[in-house]
């Protein structure tokens, strides 16, 4: 049954259990001498006083009620309480616990007052179907709120000092304050009682991201600074060529469909594998999560495109693009699709283009314009290419902070 901490007594005032001013004894009196009903459908519920949760309502029976379509644990209905009291602490707004938004048919787990603005806050401790999710994110702004989702730390796979897996799902929550600002997701731990944010998040394949994680007590932020963290970029750069040289050195066994076609292609065209890309097919972007395919891939094509362009030719940034689309079409390339962000993948791709001006391989000389200054480097010495990654390291460090 799902759970929640405000219903209806037979009066019809709300009652909230979220608030911890009740003991255990006078938790009980409440359920002997009260009756409670849903916000939402108005049936009969039960007040339950657990351990973990100290008390919360659930449905008496199952029911077709929209509060009562998912199953929420401990895990979650803590980190509910804990989001609520912390809010409520502080004084730069009103902070209501599941309210029934009758306009949109929808109760979000708390909902923030702040001068004109009203931001519904969904707290997401397991996978929805994205259709699910995108419904209930278009809900809100059909009224004119912007959501804020905060994902359950539970949900987050570390797998590196900097790194991380981030499922097809996971993406869907990302935030981004600003073009070219890097995304960030939010996650709180109920049982660590700590916000983990995932700060400058840069793909580096479908599911790998490496990320400059933050680590903040509830007690130690306020709600204003979650949203004010400094992106630092300079150790995810370097264990990001940490990685590129493993996987120079220990090529994955798996490979995707994807990936094998684009090894077969590079053999045909440069009789090279994966791992023998040149080192600027792995530069990390601000704006690589647009594109899903792995980093290495989208770029090496990039660079297998320009590869065929003269030097001293020039090209724009639409024959760039168009060379692009053909490859998305083709199953070569695939974008990312977040309902959520409202750029164009276009833009990975003039990152991309801008960063090989630093390295003098382009020269751009107009917004669209740009000529290529000299060859790729097309190495088939490990030892070179892996001097060479040191070195474009040192160069990224350098510039793209």
């Amino acid at each position: 049954m799902c759970g929640m901490f405000v219903a209806n007594n037979q009066s019809g005032k709300p009652v909230n259990v979220a608030e911890n001013r009740l003991s255990k004894e006078q938790l009980r009196y409440l359920r002997e001498n009260n009756q409670f009903y849903c916000p939402v459908c108005g049936n009969e519920l039960d007040l339950k006083i657990g351990h973990i949760v100290k008390a919360h309502f659930a449905h008496k029976r199952l029911s077709g009620c929209t509060a009562n379509h998912i199953s929420e644990s401990d895990y979650h209905m803590k980190g509910k309480a804990d989001l609520y009291k912390w809010l409520s602490s502080q004084k730069h707004f009103n902070v209501m616990l599941e309210p029934y938004l009758n306009e949109i048919n929808q109760r979000p787990d708390i909902l923030l007052e702040k001068v004109k603005q009203r931001i519904p806050i969904e707290y997401q401790c397991s996978s929805i179907a994205p259709s699910i999710l995108l419904k209930r994110t278009n809900s809100y702004t059909s009224i004119q709120m912007t959501p804020l989702w905060i994902l359950g730390g539970k949900m987050l796979t570390r797998v590196g000092e900097v790194s991380f897996l981030l499922p097809s799902f996971q993406w869907h929550f990302i935030q981004t304050p600003r073009k070219w600002i890097p995304p960030h997701i939010i996650y709180y731990c109920s049982k660590q009682e700590a916000f983990i944010i995932l700060n400058a998040i840069i793909p580096f394949s479908t599911r790998l991201i490496f990320s400059n994680h933050m680590y903040y007590p509830i007690k130690s932020i306020s709600f204003e600074k979650l949203f004010n963290i400094k992106v630092e970029l300079r150790n995810v750069y370097s264990k990001w060529f940490e990685h590129v040289k493993q996987f120079r050195l220990k090529p994955q066994p798996y490979q995707t469909k994807e990936t094998r076609s684009f090894n077969r292609l590079l053999y045909r065209a440069k009789q090279r594998p994966l791992t023998y890309l040149p080192a600027l097919a792995f530069l990390p972007l601000r704006t690589g999560y647009l594109i899903e395919s792995p980093i290495y891939i989208w770029q090496g094509f990039i660079l297998l495109y320009l590869d065929n362009i003269p030097i001293n030719h020039t090209f724009s940034f639409r024959h760039v693009c168009t060379f692009v689309n053909q490859k998305i079409k083709n199953k070569q390339i695939k974008i990312r699709i977040l309902h959520q962000i409202k750029e164009d993948y276009s833009l990975a791709i003039r990152e991309y283009l801008s960063k090989l001006s630093h390295f003098k391989l382009i020269k751009q000389f107009s917004r669209n314009s740009y000529q290529k200054l000299k060859a790729v480097n097309w190495s088939n010495q490990l030892d070179d290419l892996i001097n060479e990654d040191k070195l474009t390291m040192e160069t990224v460090n350098k510039f793209f902070r």
